[in-house]
């Protein structure tokens, strides 16, 4: 189902940041297909379904961009579940790295706006989706339409209050994934492939929110 986990966060924390997060991949995977040649930076199914058409067309100079991607965001993932593991020695956060590690590539992407080619900066932006969705898997449910209708079908026949709750954070969660995108696309004409400061100035508030947060906690302790 599509639902919000515990991490040790309040409830309503976890709604909010999980449904930032999900905003910024959202914005990441526009702003790629947008500006970097129809790659998406984060849906990688999307990018294994463009590959498929792309080789059944025969279009094989295509293919190098959508595995790019692919490979990019297998290491990230290898990335960050490394850097997990040797946090976790030291007890460091790993989410606040996670954070801060993506805030730096989204910044190198923008610094390096217009110098390195589409294939390098999706490289890049595919790593920094990866360390988001891999550093905070507990908090980022599957956007999936099928598990959505099974809980608005709950919702609806059998009143279901925790469906209906689930059926909230869900939809919270995936309007905050197209808003994302739509902020992109609005942004688009003018800024081309500065665009990419959409993401940056989404992930800068929730690293910002949550220093707020975390602050808050250890003033009450």
């Amino acid at each position: 189902m599509t639902t919000l986990r515990q991490t040790g966060f309040p409830a309503h924390e976890e709604l909010l940041l999980g449904s930032g997060l999900t905003a910024v991949v959202g914005a990441l995977d526009a702003y790629t297909y947008l500006e970097h040649g129809a790659v998406f930076a984060g849906f990688q199914t999307g990018n294994l379904l463009l590959l498929g058409l792309n080789f059944g067309r025969l279009q094989l100079a295509e293919m190098g961009r959508y595995l790019t991607a692919l490979l990019a965001f297998g290491i990230g993932i290898g990335l960050v579940q490394g850097l997990q593991h040797l946090l976790a020695k030291r007890q460091w956060d790993s989410q606040n790295v996670a954070l801060w590690l993506d805030f730096s590539v989204l910044i190198l992407v923008l610094a390096t706006t217009d110098v390195v080619p589409n294939w390098v900066a999706t490289a890049l932006l595919s790593l920094a989706a990866a360390v988001e969705l891999e550093g905070f898997r507990e908090l980022l449910p599957n956007r999936n339409p099928r598990d959505m209708a099974t809980t608005l079908l709950a919702v609806g026949h059998f009143r279901d209050r925790d469906a209906r709750q689930r059926a909230k954070n869900g939809l919270a969660v995936m309007g905050s994934f197209a808003l994302g995108a739509v902020l992109v696309a609005a942004f688009s004409k003018l800024l081309a492939g500065y665009t990419v400061l959409v993401p940056i100035l989404l992930l800068a508030g929730l690293i910002f929110w949550q220093y707020q947060q975390n602050h808050r906690r250890k003033w009450k302790h």
